[in-house]
Parts: structure tokens; sequence; C-alpha cells
């Protein structure tokens, strides 16, 4: 074999690793407008699939509110299920019971007690609504409606309707979105109960006394009394958990905030916005206390005024509240977040926020013609209990098929799915289109193992 040429040998002791062989730059590849070509045709695949994800994902919310206008209506215009079977001429009575049926949301309790408090005018809103968006902030936006001549549901018309584009300054969408107040269930309302037990407040489950005074500083407890004599405790969180919280909108006995000691009362004020207590509701409070043997002359009462009762919703002090919005995870204040994971970034605030703006315009929802028999099946439905739309909130994760957000839309009647699929032009021209294939084809969307899960 030939010596290499000196230009290529190396020097004795070189390290053949430290200084590879260099090697020419390779010539351009044939065919390279294709391979472009081709990422391009793949980038506007995905953006397509998105695109259509992202629309699910509005029919979800779309059918969520077609939903609820129907349902309203067949609770609003028939007095009882059996209306349904067998027709009645309307009546007075049966005029009133439309007003009733919104009513008893936030009436729950007053046949127990006559003198039972229930929520304050302006958060009857808050307790109608499926959100549980704060009463205050959706003061701001109901006397808009009002004012206009939209001829839309206030909820349809805020969310998906004409007035889902309007932000007011004095109470931003941001906030109104973040603040959700959390309304407990009957199983979750059980790990705030406590009991009097030997003149001590005490949990009723776990026998530990109560005490406020840990926690950071600036937190207080409120409380409530339900008609039926039960109490119930926990920490205020501003724009999060309030008196409202603990019975779901229900009456109440009483309601305030106090400190307790290891169990012992320390002061009591009879402080709630929701339920604006007055001064012989707390002296019956303490009349209870006393019964159940509590040394009510060591209780300190503490006055209050009128800007205690808006202490927790002026828009400028809850501005960095963060919610999350699902209802199986426990909920934390912003103060934990902050000292746990430091200060959140937006793309954070993102993610735990949770958006019901649409990606595109809608327009007004249409009369939509539910059959009776389709109401009542799902109303009875096994699945009613496990309904994403019957009182839990929509999942922030809608990219998907099998997400709540696009998954739960199979839950509705057919007619509903049809109409939000339209309003969100996945089914163009739908009203041409034979009804067998068009079933189908809705099933299809909301499949997920369709092939939008590729």
């Amino acid at each position: 074999m030939e010596a290499a040429p000196a230009a290529l040998r190396r020097p004795a002791g070189s390290d053949d690793a430290a200084d590879p062989p260099r090697c020419p730059p390779a010539p351009a590849a044939a065919g390279s407008g294709a391979m472009s070509g081709g990422a391009a045709t793949k980038l506007q695949k995905v953006y397509r699939s998105y695109r259509t994800r992202r629309r699910l994902a509005d029919s979800a919310v779309v059918v969520e509110e077609l939903w609820w206008k129907a349902l309203d209506f067949a609770r609003l215009n028939y007095n009882t299920i059996s209306f349904f079977d067998e027709p009645k001429p309307k009546t007075a009575a049966s005029h009133w019971n439309r007003i009733s049926q919104n009513a008893l949301k936030v009436g729950h309790g007053l046949s127990r007690d006559a003198k039972a408090l229930k929520l304050a005018f302006e958060h009857w809103i808050e307790a109608i609504d499926s959100r549980h968006r704060s009463g205050h902030n959706l003061h701001f936006y109901y006397n808009l409606w009002c004012q206009s001549q939209a001829g839309q549901p206030f909820f349809y018309w805020l969310d998906v309707g004409d007035g889902k584009d309007v932000d007011l300054p004095e109470c931003p969408r941001t906030l109104l979105k973040k603040q959700c107040i959390r309304y407990l269930g009957p199983k979750e309302r059980e790990l705030y109960e406590y009991i009097i037990n030997e003149g001590k407040i005490t949990h009723k489950q776990s026998g530990v006394p109560l005490d406020t005074s840990h926690g950071p500083k600036g937190a207080y407890w409120i409380f409530v009394m339900s008609t039926t004599r039960r109490l119930y405790a926990g920490k205020k969180e501003k724009g999060v958990f309030q008196h409202s919280s603990f019975l779901a909108g229900g009456a109440t006995i009483a309601a305030g905030k106090f400190t307790v000691q290891a169990g012992v009362i320390k002061s009591i004020c009879a402080y709630s916005g929701h339920y604006k207590p007055s001064i012989e509701d707390l002296n019956n409070f303490m009349k209870f206390l006393e019964e159940n043997g509590v040394n009510v002359k060591e209780i300190e009462m503490r006055p209050f005024t009128k800007g205690d009762y808006h202490d927790d919703s002026m828009p400028n002090e809850t501005q960095n509240v963060v919610v999350d919005t699902n209802t199986s995870q426990v909920v934390l204040s912003v103060d934990t977040k902050e000292d746990d994971e430091g200060k959140d970034s937006p793309t954070e605030q993102a993610k735990l926020t949770y958006c019901r703006n649409l990606s595109g315009g809608l327009h007004s929802a249409k009369d939509t013609n539910v059959s009776q028999k389709a109401i009542l099946e799902r109303i009875k439905s096994k699945s009613e209990s496990e309904s994403y739309q019957l009182g839990l909130k929509l999942s922030l994760k809608w990219s998907t098929g099998a997400g709540p957000r696009i998954g739960c839309v199979k839950d509705y009647p057919t007619e509903l799915r049809i109409q939000a699929l339209e309003m969100v032009d996945l089914l163009a021209g739908a009203s041409t289109v034979p009804h067998t294939p068009l079933l189908a084809q809705a099933q299809e969307c909301h499949d997920p193992a369709s092939r939008l899960e590729a």
C-alpha cells in the first residue's frame, strides 16, 4: 500500500477521536422542493385537525346552552313530568309555577324555618348560573343585558350570543371567568360540618376542635347554619369559597364569620354579603349556642359595616384570583399557589382559567323543537348523575375527542347535537342532507375513537 500524501499525514501521537476527518459538504438533495411541499401539506393537515377539534369543543358549549334552553322551556311550561303525557289547561297556578322553578334553587330550606335567610337578590343569578360565577360580577353584565334588545336568554347572550364579546371595564371578562363560586354537594358538605361537644366547636368526622388562628395572615373563617340546625364552617377564599358555597345557595338560619381557638368561640360577626343577616339573626344563633352548652358571655360581638358586604367582590381587589374549574380537585387560593410555585406565568394562568369564548362568531340559536320523549329520556337516563352538563363544569382539556368537552356531546338529544354542529359550521348545508347519514356523521364527529384522534 502506498504511503499517504504528506498533506494527509497525522503527526505521531495525535488523537484521531479529537480531530475526526473532515467531510466535504453534501450536495443538495434532489427533490428538496417535494419535501418542502410534503411538510407544508402535513402542517395544513395538523392545523385543520386542530381547527376541527376546536370547533367540536365549541359545539360542546353550544349544545349545553341549547340543552338548558330546552330544559328550562320544559320546566317553565309544564307543572310536572306527568304533564307531558296528558296536557292540562293552563291556570294561574301553572304560570306561577314557571317562576317558582328558578326560585326553588335559592329557596331550598325555607319551608323548615319561617325566619330562614335566603340569598340576597343580586346573588340569585349566581345560584342559577351553571358555572356559579360571582353574582356581584354577573350583575354588571345583567344590567347591560336588561338595557339591550337582544331577545336572547341572559346566559346564552353572555356566553355565546350577542354579548359574548362584551368586556366591561368595571368587571373584565378575565375576572368574570376567574371568580366562580364553589358550591358543595351533599358529600362534600360533610367535610365542613361541625358540632358542639362540651361547649366546644369540633369537627364532626374527626372530632378535632376547630382553631381558626392557623393559616395565613388576614384569612378568616365563615360559617352558616342550615334550617336543619347543622353548622358548617370553612376558610373564606375570595371569589372561590363564600357563604353560599356551603348549602349551594340554599336558605340558612344564621351566617357570619368568627374566630375560634381550641374549639372555644372568641368572637362572632354577623357578616355575609350573600345572606346579609341582621342582628336578630345573630342573636338567634347565640341562643342556639347557649342551648348547646357554649358560654356566650365570653364571646365578643364584633360590629360590621356596609363596606363589609362588598369587600370580596370589588374587581380591583381580586384581579389575581386563579380558579381551578375542575370540581374533582381541591381549589387552591392564590396565596397557596404563589407560595408553593412562585408567581404564575401567563401560560399557567391560561391553563387554570376556564375560557368560554368560542373560536368563531356564532349567530343566535334558533328555537329548538326537542321532542318531549327526548327530554324525558335525557332526564331519566342512567348517565344523568354522570353528565358533564348537570351541575359539573366542563373540562379544560378540550383538544382531544376523548376529552369531556367533546365526548360529552353524545349525552345530548340528537336534535341538539345536530343544531350545535350546524352552528359551528361542521355540518354545512345539513338541512339538505338526508336524516340518516346526518345522524351517522354527527355520531362520528363525537366518537372518541374517530379519526380525529390521529
